[in-house]
């Protein structure tokens, strides 16, 4: 750890006010736990993590500027002394295999009880890994079917009109609400989304927006 007393310093990286400063209280209770500071997007967990130099870092992935997977490089290049622990409100298998590719050392969704968090903190902290039994199980599929890879592959087959399209599908907007937004026909958005569907191997908006999710072009 970092310093004499064998206090754990911890980074939070949250675009969401209102989580970094309930997690800031919740960790600043415990008696080995020390907030050294917090980020508020992508760009910022790495600017951090490089100047603060943390024992633990507590990382969302869906954030603004730099997405938490990027930061993820980033850091484990940079700030390889600092072990990632991602916390995320997004339950998805390849998310999950692209973090721990990425470099993280723990991985919890946001519904988790608050001392499984601390548990998280001190486990890697120490040198260990955490992730909840059944996420070990998603990441072990995940990774048998290695689908991150060709999913990123298919993304690049986009157009930068059907990007355009499938963020707002990932926002949940209907054709002619996206017809409106980016002043084309409705036929044309309907031309797009099953171009979209055809290249990314998709069948449903409902997947689509997962996939938008997924790879940061909207934010969950």
């Amino acid at each position: 750890m970092s310093n004499e007393s064998d206090t754990i310093t911890v980074l939070i990286a949250d675009d969401h006010a209102i989580l970094r400063e309930g997690l800031t209280g919740l960790l600043e209770e415990q008696d080995d736990i020390r907030i050294v500071g917090a980020a508020v997007n992508g760009a910022d967990a790495v600017a951090k993590a490089r100047e603060l130099k943390p024992d633990v870092l507590v990382l969302d992935l869906i954030m603004p500027e730099m997405d938490g997977i990027t930061a993820l490089e980033v850091i484990a290049r940079e700030a390889p002394d600092t072990r990632t622990i991602v916390l995320t409100g997004v339950d998805d298998d390849d998310l999950l295999a692209r973090s721990i590719k990425a470099g993280a050392v723990g991985y919890l969704l946001k519904d988790v009880a608050s001392s499984q968090l601390m548990d998280a903190i001190r486990a890697v902290a120490g040198g260990g890994c955490w992730m909840p039994s059944d996420l070990t199980q998603k990441l072990v599929r995940a990774i048998a079917e290695d689908r991150p890879t060709s999913e990123r592959d298919r993304l690049g087959l986009l157009t930068p009109r059907e990007l355009e399209v499938l963020r707002c599908i990932g926002e949940a907007a209907s054709n002619l609400a996206i017809a409106k937004k980016l002043f084309i026909s409705e036929h044309t958005v309907k031309a797009h989304v099953t171009h979209i569907f055809e290249k990314l191997g998709l069948s449903t908006r409902q997947e689509l927006v997962k996939f938008a999710i997924r790879y940061g072009l909207v934010k969950a």
